[in-house]
């Protein structure tokens, strides 16, 4: 698809850290992926950078939404964790929406 790679969002990070840091670590909930969701964040930036594209292969905000779930431990470890680089985040987001633009003929 050619998706261009933005900027990595350091103010997203830092924000999802701290949320992560102030929710405390009861083990009866996933703490680590409710931070990452913390006011859709970082599926508004990348909605910000990508929107247009995606529009034009049929993608509303909403499936962009599903997508991204599918990534949610993605993004743990980009923001949370240290252990994958933003590249390739992105890399694997934009692989999902190939396949399901694939999958859905663009519409």
């Amino acid at each position: 698809m050619g998706l261009s790679v933005p900027n990595e969002p350091i103010e997203i990070k830092e924000l999802i850290q701290v949320v992560r840091a102030r929710l405390g670590g009861d083990a009866d909930l996933d703490w680590d992926s409710l931070a990452v969701w913390v006011f859709n964040r970082l599926p508004k930036y990348l909605w910000n950078e990508w929107g247009n594209e995606l529009r034009q292969r049929g993608i509303t905000w909403q499936r962009f939404l599903r997508i991204l779930r599918m990534h949610t431990l993605d993004m743990v470890e980009w923001a949370l964790k240290g252990s994958m680089p933003w590249p390739e985040l992105v890399r694997r987001v934009e692989k999902s929406i190939d396949r399901y633009s694939a999958l859905s003929g663009g519409k």
